[in-house]
């Protein structure tokens, strides 16, 4: 379980190849998601602006339980992050924890994304064939081409 001191210490690092900070539950969100699968996983963290500093969201279990089903709705394969509500200074965040997902790539509306440093970056076509061929060990010398 998170508790006060993990926060004051996550929010003084910084964002980072694993970390995302957001204002808002949005599109961002799930993109972020999508790039930390994709690369070593990670966790998005709402509730706090770029600032660094902990401005809380106003959330419940039921808007908590739509943001999942957002989730899971939007990417493909379907990804469900681990949440945790978290109580700071009477403000509440939102934690995010997704893992690095098995097989790859996950997309978002038609989109892959990976996480460099700390930003995510759109894909390229060979970047999404090459992971894709990775999760499956596997590469393009054991393709037989049918057409010669």
């Amino acid at each position: 379980m998170i508790d006060f001191i993990d926060i004051l210490q996550i929010v003084k690092t910084g964002e980072s190849e694993s970390l995302e900070f957001k204002t808002s539950f949005n599109t961002a969100t799930i993109e972020t998601l999508v790039a930390f699968a994709n690369t070593c996983g990670g966790k998005v963290i709402v509730g706090i602006n770029h600032r660094n500093e902990v401005i809380g969201v106003k959330v419940n279990e039921e808007s908590v339980q739509n943001w999942l089903n957002e989730i899971k709705g939007k990417t493909a394969p379907p990804i469900i992050p681990n949440v945790n509500i978290v109580p700071f200074e009477g403000k509440a965040i939102v934690i995010f924890t997704i893992q690095e997902y098995p097989i790859k790539p996950v997309a978002t509306r038609g989109k892959y994304y990976k996480r460099i440093v700390n930003s995510n970056h759109l894909m390229s076509v060979t970047e999404v064939v090459n992971l894709h061929l990775q999760s499956f060990n596997t590469s393009w010398d054991f393709h037989v081409n049918n057409q010669f």
